[in-house]
């Protein structure tokens, strides 16, 4: 058997280097705000050179961009990793969904400021419902098929899937706006409430 070529350690060089920058400008977008992030204050986070973020990435955008894709990957692994450690259900997959939001926003309030930034500001909001849109959807229905399989009523499952999204949505943004103050386990508490409603009344 051959043995396994070691990477070139520019390369790897490289792409720490670049997943740096990328937490930087996360950081500095949850810190001063999307417009308020310029290049300069992400090489000041990284502790890099301006220099070296043009050799990574060619405009701030492209950077921005980078770290929306970060975060949602960073997103998807963890749902994923959370519902394939649970039954396989319905029901539970569908509870999972909401109890995986719950621990995911206590956990990377960073990657909310990110989310209500881009949301917020309108060419950002553009560029997000062409580019990230069409991912939220493939998650809401996701959760339409399992509420489809206990509920039989395709018309009612997607309802319930758009409350779903809102209340989450209105979870993170209590998160977002006071992290400190966020008491996962009352979140917890009320998501496993809101999820028996869900999936039970009609």
């Amino acid at each position: 058997l051959q043995s396994k070529k070691p990477k070139d350690l520019r390369i790897v060089r490289g792409e720490d280097s670049r997943r740096s920058l990328v937490q930087s400008v996360i950081t500095a977008v949850a810190q001063y705000g999307l417009a308020a992030t310029t290049l300069n204050a992400v090489a000041e986070i990284a502790g890099v050179s301006r220099t070296l973020i043009g050799f990574h990435f060619s405009s701030k955008e492209q950077l921005l961009d980078a770290a929306l894709e970060n975060a949602l990957e960073t997103y998807d692994k963890s749902l994923r990793k959370y519902l394939a450690q649970i039954s396989s259900d319905s029901q539970t997959q569908v509870e999972g969904h909401i109890l995986h939001d719950m621990h995911f926003a206590a956990t990377h309030s960073e990657l909310l400021s990110l989310w209500f930034a881009n949301w917020g500001e309108v060419r950002a909001t553009k560029k997000y419902r062409l580019s990230l849109l069409p991912i939220d959807n493939k998650y809401r229905n996701e959760i339409a098929e399992n509420l489809n399989n206990l509920l039989k009523d395709s018309h009612l499952s997607m309802q319930r899937a758009i409350m779903i999204d809102n209340f989450i949505y209105g979870v993170w943004l209590q998160c977002h706006l006071n992290p400190e103050g966020f008491d996962l386990e009352q979140y917890l508490s009320i998501a496993r409430n809101f999820n028996e409603l869900v999936v039970t009344q009609r």
